[in-house]
C-alpha cells in the first residue's frame, strides 16, 4: 500500500514537492512559500500565497506533517477494521456453504446418487479449503497494515515530541 501523491514543482521557486491527496494548503520545505493546492478534475495547480518565516516554516512543515500523519494513520486503522470485518463474513458465509454442501453431498450418496453426491462433497472441501486460504492471505494483509500502522504511531510520536520543543 503506498501513499497517493503527485510530485510537482513549487510555484515560487521551483523546488520538487510531494502533493498528497489531503493536502489543500501547505508551505514550500526549500523557500519558505506558503501555497494553495487548486485541484479542478484530475489536475492540481499550486498558487503561492505568501512567505513564511523559516521558524514558522519548521513549525508549520511539522504540524502539517503531523495531521496528515494522524490522518493516514486513522485511515489504515479504519482500512485494517473492515479487512478484519469482511474476513469474520466470509469465512463465516464461506464455512456455512461448505457445510451445507457437505451434509447435502453425505445425504445424497446415502440414497443412492453417488455422482452427483460425490461431487457436492468434493464441492463443499474445496469451498472450505477456498474459505482458508482466502482467510489466510487477508490476514498476511492485515499484519502487513499492522506494521505500517506502527511505523506511522512511532513517525508521529516523532513528530509530536519535535512539536513540543517548539511550545
Amino acid at each position: 500500500m503506498t501513499a497517493n501523491f503527485i510530485t510537482l514543482n513549487c510555484a515560487s521557486c521551483g523546488g520538487i514537492l510531494e502533493i498528497y491527496d489531503d493536502m489543500e494548503r501547505f508551505a514550500c520545505g526549500y523557500c519558505g512559500m506558503e501555497i494553495l493546492v487548486q485541484r479542478r478534475g484530475g489536475s492540481a495547480v499550486l498558487k503561492a500565497v505568501s512567505a513564511v518565516s523559516t521558524g514558522d516554516l519548521h513549525h508549520a512543515n511539522n504540524s502539517a506533517d503531523l495531521v496528515r500523519l494522524r490522518e493516514e494513520f486513522q485511515n489504515l486503522s479504519k482500512r485494517r477494521e473492515v479487512m478484519l470485518h469482511d474476513k469474520i463474513e466470509r469465512q463465516k458465509w464461506g464455512y456455512l456453504i461448505g457445510a451445507v454442501l457437505l451434509l447435502s453431498g453425505f445425504f445424497v450418496v446415502r440414497f443412492g446418487g453417488y455422482v452427483i453426491g460425490l461431487s457436492g462433497l468434493m464441492a463443499g472441501i474445496l469451498t472450505i479449503s477456498l474459505v482458508r486460504r482466502i482467510g489466510n492471505a487477508m490476514l498476511a494483509d492485515v499484519r502487513e497494515l499492522d506494521v505500517k500502522i506502527d511505523v506511522l504511531n512511532g513517525r508521529i510520536e516523532d513528530r509530536e515530541k519535535l512539536l513540543d520543543s517548539f511550545r
